[in-house]
């Protein structure tokens, strides 16, 4: 019997958890309404309810509801049919009084379960003073449908103004409206000069809403959303954005023809609109700065893994460092490890999987070292530190890896094992001859008898061998010493680094992908002159790059065409549709341009 009512609970459970993933119970309304304003409070149902329970309204009056509906809809999607049927209930309400007011969930029945909706946020402003007569009437509604600087504008809204350098700043590029749009026309958007520009992706569609600004009511939409970076301190001014706007109106009483009451007569008006410039104030970091800092701004966790600590000689490790959180994670470099000598490790393989909203950009860098022990010992991979600024709390923070203990067994093709190379039958193969003569030179017989120990060759055989490792010795030293020196090396490998990240960069363009080949360009220019010019990627910036190339005599049409390759990959990578042939022109501009700098730096 205890088992039959706990197999029914267990039904009745597994019953009603999946019913209440399949129904949505949804509530909308208004944002924003005006005192004595009538709107309607919507509730929406996927499946066939019944008993719907308003919750408590105060601060409204219902004046009809509910009013309902039912909406049917079927398509058909790879050879299946399918459909849907939306009801929906309908509540006509009016605002009584000013304030900011929340309507509390709903609840409905369905198929005898008890469902709640979502709760609403009204915000009730006060209105604006009506004119009593009819023709004072009018005149307020020709006044109020006159394109005015008040009832249509753009804007760049920014989520602050004051911000530390690398801190993300978002731009919101807004339209508002108390007139009827029917469409916009030509735009031009700010170029962000002074920042790297990251988009937020949105629907795509522009949705007006209602919002309150300073007590009036305006539509509003979203036309566009970036996360934007600041490279260098001091004021940025975000430029204008320009946009055309089609407003559509009702032609005046006074030309209306006898057919124009049979149909729609309005008129389309285009009207521009420019926004104002919006300036940012960025800090300098604070001057504490740890050694491992190298430029990450945010809030960051790091991890790292090895696939495995006991291994033999030639055969690969994995290192894996993984950095997550909210921040500037697309500008963050691999961490620098002190790998032991007889380590053979690879450039770290960056892989980033990261995502814009509207707090800022989130996700996780991750880079992966392969490594190959030559030698069979037991190892120590070192800690590591990443060191990261914290805006919010204005303090540096430094995260570390843990150390890692390699143990290497000797294996087959051990390097301490001598390997000798034998011939192949190629090696040794004549072509065009099928004897091989007999040497014909002179020959001088040694006596039988005579000894090796005192001759000349004797004493170049100690001579030579002792003379080679000095030299060795010497170049050793030398090499160790140009390695200690971080700024020769990371001179010396400036152009390799760079024509590695062209190489990608080609990869994409073959794959046609946009926004990864204009990332690869910009990494390579930023890093070759990162590392050419021994400055960290946080301090450089075009002003400063300008600046020290022309102290190194460097030609100036040659640094204009290297700053006009940054802002093309800055403007391209939105601009509505970009060619295989641009993209391949930029690239060999790039090549060329890089080589030109390397000769003459």
């Amino acid at each position: 019997m205890k088992k039959i009512f706990f197999l029914l609970l267990a039904t009745l459970f597994i019953t009603s958890a999946s019913l209440a993933e399949e129904v949505k119970f949804t509530a909308t309304a208004p944002r924003v309404v005006e005192v004595g304003e009538q709107f309607r409070l919507v509730y929406t149902v996927n499946e066939k309810a019944k008993d719907i329970q308003l919750p408590s309204l105060s601060g409204f009056r219902v004046l009809m509801g509910p009013s309902t509906s039912r909406n049917s809809s079927s398509q058909y999607i790879n050879g299946k049919w399918s459909s849907s049927t939306t009801y929906t209930y309908t509540y006509v309400l009016l605002a009584e009084k000013e304030g900011k007011f929340t309507v509390n969930p709903a609840k409905i029945k369905v198929k005898g379960y008890d469902f709640s909706s979502n709760s609403v946020s009204i915000e009730v402003v006060k209105a604006n003073e009506k004119p009593q007569n009819n023709q004072s009437n009018q005149s307020s509604q020709a006044a109020a449908n006159k394109i005015t600087q008040a009832n249509l504008f753009v804007k760049v809204d920014v989520d602050r103004k004051n911000v530390y350098m690398g801190e993300h700043v978002v731009a919101t590029i807004k339209v508002y409206t108390r007139l009827n749009i029917a469409g916009f026309g030509d735009s031009k958007f700010p170029s962000f000069n002074g920042f790297l520009s990251q988009e937020i992706p949105t629907s795509g569609q522009i949705s007006l809403q209602r919002e309150n600004v300073n007590g009036t009511i305006y539509n509003t939409g979203v036309i566009r959303k970036l996360i934007l970076f600041p490279q260098h301190t001091g004021n940025i001014t975000i430029d204008p954005f320009e946009l055309e706007c089609i407003i559509r109106q009702s032609r005046s009483s006074g030309n209306r023809g006898f057919f124009d009451d049979f149909f729609d007569n309005y008129q389309d008006i285009r009207v521009p609109r420019k926004s104002k410039p919006v300036t940012i104030r960025v800090k300098e970091f604070p001057a504490n700065k740890p050694a491992s800092f190298d430029g990450a701004v945010g809030s960051f966790r790091m991890s790292a893994t090895v696939d495995k600590d006991s291994l033999q000689a030639n055969d690969a490790i994995t290192l894996k460092v993984n950095i997550s959180g909210n921040g500037n994670l697309k500008l963050i470099n691999p961490p620098e490890f002190d790998f032991p000598a007889d380590f053979e490790v690879y450039d770290p393989k960056t892989n980033q999987d990261l995502k814009s909203t509207a707090k800022g950009m989130t996700g996780s860098t991750t880079f992966e070292y392969l490594i190959i022990p030559r030698h069979a010992g037991d190892y120590e991979i070192p800690p590591v530190d990443f060191s990261f600024f914290d805006p919010k709390a204005g303090i540096y923070r430094t995260r570390s890896t843990p150390k890692f203990n390699i143990k290497v067994g000797k294996g087959s093709g051990d390097a301490t094992s001598a390997v000798i190379s034998s011939f192949s039958k190629e090696d040794v193969k004549f072509i065009g001859k099928d004897i091989r003569f007999i040497k014909t030179n002179d020959f001088v017989p040694r006596l039988k008898g005579e000894v090796f120990f005192g001759t000349t060759n004797f004493y170049l055989a100690y001579l030579i061998p002792f003379l080679v490792f000095i030299l060795a010795f010497v170049f050793n030293r030398k090499r160790i010493k140009e390695n200690a020196d971080l700024a020769r090396v990371k001179n010396k490998r400036a152009n390799r680094v760079a024509m590695k990240r062209l190489k990608a960069a080609s990869t994409s363009l073959k794959a046609q992908k946009k926004e990864e080949f204009y990332d690869e360009i910009l990494k390579a220019l930023w890093g070759y002159t990162s590392d050419k010019l021994n400055l960290p990627l946080a301090d450089l910036n075009k002003e400063n790059i300008t600046e020290i190339l022309q102290g190194k005599n460097v030609d100036d049409e040659l640094i204009q065409d290297f700053l006009n390759i940054l802002n093309t990959c800055e403007f391209a990578r939105y601009a509505p549709s970009t060619g295989s042939s641009e993209m391949d022109e930029l690239y060999k501009k790039t090549m060329d341009t890089i080589t030109k700098l390397e000769k003459s730096i």
